[in-house]
């Protein structure tokens, strides 16, 4: 009575795996050792047994002694009692030997203290139908000091994933050493292995990397700080500059590792930086010191202050005293050169005196340009900073130029131009009038300019109509040309009333492109206000 069976999986087909060339069991084992059981194989095949392929054992099921590619599918017992067809279905499933991948979710290398435990959890992923042996070696596995636990999770519809989980309670020094998770599926072999290191006590080794003082550069986008430490477990990490936290000083401070970023470098960013390490819990603390210069390209304090005005005038044999203040780190030295202008009589002005003309370096002997009375160098505490105050003193300004302060430190150069200009007119524009004259008389104008500051130089007569101011250019104008300036002579013969009024000498700043007028009002006399009694 009841079921035949004693499993009965009408609905949804048991799973069975098997693999060709081995015994496949249908276990369809039956209540009672006296009912008949017939093996179906969908569609329309009937598995009869014959004591040999196909033998039939009522504890056991079908027992299929080589099974081949014809047992796979769905097959069926079928069973009938008191009249009534009963059948329990199984689904043969080819077993294949294939590995995708074997992983040991432990770091490598695995760092213990001893007395701790140590887990290592061995991975392996398979198609569906593939089963593993998993088995591990490692140094103390005679003594069995390892228990394995292995679990399979099917809950992945694409694949199967198994477990081997090995644990020592409590390391020793004997359980350093390698450990090797081996996978195997058929003749497929896959292994992965890591190495496992033990400590007796928490340490910290702390050295510098390189040298205790180190070096960088202003104006640096980023800058590693770092240190060569050697710790177990991972300490905790402060960095101090000067003795206080450095990342609560500057957010452009970050901790990375061991290692202080800086970012955007400046050379407040120089001092002493120290690296706190600390394992609280096992009462381990360390410390180091380095020191950091941040050097500096240097900086001219007069060139960054200068608004390029008009290049100076230095009136002829004058004694003069030129100055470049500079800054940097480390501190810089100041070289003074000498350009001297191209001078060409035949020309009636100067073009820019330039120092893409062949440069000479000076020193207090220097017999090329002016006389050099001395070239010094001095430290002075500038604003604050250590500043470098070079000073050259021209004994006697005799030839015009461009002298260079050149300022240089290991980071770079920078330099200064100071245009020297020798001027024999005094401001370098004058006008003169040699006398007021008479009606008759010849009225004789003379305008001077210095000849690299000014071009374009002309004579006009100022007059005012309709109450405009109209300018009238000069035809009678004779210039002559000397070393340091060109003046422009104006001869009117035998003048008169007429010729009163304004007379101007216009000229153009060679720099600015500003016109400068310098005025002269003649008052032409009568000839008979002579006559007139005093």
């Amino acid at each position: 009575t009841g079921r035949p069976f004693v499993e009965m999986y009408s609905e949804i087909p048991e799973i069975i795996h098997m693999t060709e060339g081995r015994e496949l069991i249908i276990p369809c084992r039956v209540t009672s050792p006296d009912i008949t059981v017939t093996l179906k194989k969908f569609p329309l095949d009937t598995l009869i047994p014959d004591g040999k392929r196909v033998i039939w054992d009522s504890r056991k099921g079908f027992i299929i002694s080589n099974a081949t590619y014809k047992e796979i599918g769905l097959l069926t017992c079928e069973a009938t009692v008191n009249g009534h067809l009963y059948k329990t279905n199984y689904l043969t499933h080819r077993q294949t030997n294939t590995i995708i991948d074997v992983q040991i979710s432990t770091p490598r290398p695995v760092k213990l203290l001893r007395g701790h435990p140590l887990i290592l959890n061995c991975t392996a992923t398979t198609p569906l139908n593939t089963r593993v042996q998993m088995t591990w070696s490692y140094p103390d596995e005679k003594n069995k000091r390892a228990s394995v636990r292995r679990r399979i999770d099917q809950s992945n519809s694409h694949a199967n994933i198994f477990y081997s989980v090995l644990t020592i309670d409590k390391v020793q020094n004997k359980d350093k050493g390698l450990y090797t998770c081996r996978v195997r599926s058929g003749p497929s072999f896959k292994s992965v292995n890591t190495s496992v290191h033990i400590y007796d006590k928490a340490f910290i080794t702390v050295k510098h990397r390189k040298q205790q003082v180190l070096e960088t550069v202003a104006g640096k986008r980023s800058y590693r700080l770092s240190m060569k430490v050697k710790a177990f477990p991972s300490p905790e990490v402060v960095w101090l500059k000067d003795g206080l936290p450095a990342t609560e000083k500057s957010a452009r401070y970050l901790t990375r590792g061991y290692s202080l970023i800086i970012k955007d470098v400046t050379e407040e960013d120089a001092g002493n930086y120290t690296i706190l390490l600390s394992i609280k819990q096992s009462n381990v603390f360390k410390n180091l010191t380095a020191t950091l210069t941040v050097n500096v390209k240097p900086q001219i304090y007069e060139k960054a202050v200068s608004s390029f005005p008009d290049p100076a005038l230095y009136p002829l044999g004058s004694r003069q005293i030129l100055t470049c203040t500079a800054y940097g780190i480390p501190q810089p030295t100041i070289k003074w050169c000498w350009h001297p202008c191209n001078h060409n009589h035949s020309e009636a002005r100067y073009d820019f005196c330039s120092n893409n003309e062949e440069s000479f370096i000076l020193d207090p002997d220097s017999n090329i340009g002016n006389r050099i009375e001395s070239i010094t160098q001095r430290m002075a505490i500038i604003e604050g900073k250590n500043k470098t105050a070079g000073t050259l003193v021209v004994a006697d300004s005799r030839i015009s130029g461009i002298y260079s302060c050149i300022a240089s430190n290991k980071v770079g150069t920078v330099g200064r131009n100071i245009s020297f200009y020798i001027t024999d007119v005094p401001n370098g524009f004058h006008v003169n009038l040699e006398k007021m004259p008479t009606e008759g008389e010849d009225l004789k104008l003379s305008c001077t300019v210095n000849k690299f500051l000014y071009r374009d130089v002309t004579w006009i007569l100022l007059r005012t109509v309709n109450n405009r101011t109209m300018h009238y250019s000069i035809s009678k104008q004779k210039m002559a040309i000397k070393e340091h300036s060109i003046t422009l002579n104006l001869t009117i013969m035998n003048v008169s009333l007429e010729d009163s009024g304004t007379y101007a000498c216009r000229a153009r700043n060679v720099y600015t492109g500003e016109e400068i007028l310098q005025k002269k009002e003649v008052t032409i006399r009568g000839s008979e206000e002579m006559l007139l009694p005093k």
